[in-house]
């Protein structure tokens, strides 16, 4: 009896495990290196800023265990972890993804949205849009 209830409670400690790792949004579609592109949106679509107008080129590295980092012209200034969850989409009322940074130890000045709806498009570009009415959308290319 003793040795059913050790392998019940084994069991059940594996399944509970691997419960957790099936709730995680996949990133795989995300994971490189990506280069900012530019921000634009707001009301009356007014906010515009690309590395041309700022004089500021930032690299956006999103890696496999969910761990970010930043590089504002060729220098690391943070780095932390990113979540991925679903979320309905305001601009196709589909659930798609979501991504939250944890931008804790990141200076400002950043430029771009850090937590928003996040897509790939024409293969090579990502997007992440705040999912706001009148609401701020970032762009990136791969480079890796």
């Amino acid at each position: 009896m003793r040795k059913f209830i050790t392998l019940l409670l084994v069991a059940i400690s594996l399944t509970s495990c691997s419960a957790d790792e099936d709730d995680k949004v996949r990133n795989s579609e995300f994971v490189g290196k990506w280069n900012w592109t530019g921000t634009h949106g707001g009301f009356n679509f007014n906010s515009h800023a690309t590395p041309e107008s700022t004089g500021t080129t930032l690299q956006l590295n999103l890696m496999k265990n969910y761990t970010f980092s930043i590089l504002k012209d060729g220098k690391e200034i943070g780095t932390g972890k990113y979540k991925l969850t679903m979320i309905k989409s305001i601009y196709t009322g589909e659930m798609e993804k979501y991504i939250t940074f944890d931008m804790t130890n990141i200076p400002e000045g950043s430029y771009f949205v850090t937590i928003g709806i996040i897509t790939i498009y024409e293969e090579n570009k990502l997007s992440i849009s705040d999912n706001n009415y009148d609401g701020v959308g970032s762009g990136f290319e791969r480079i890796e």
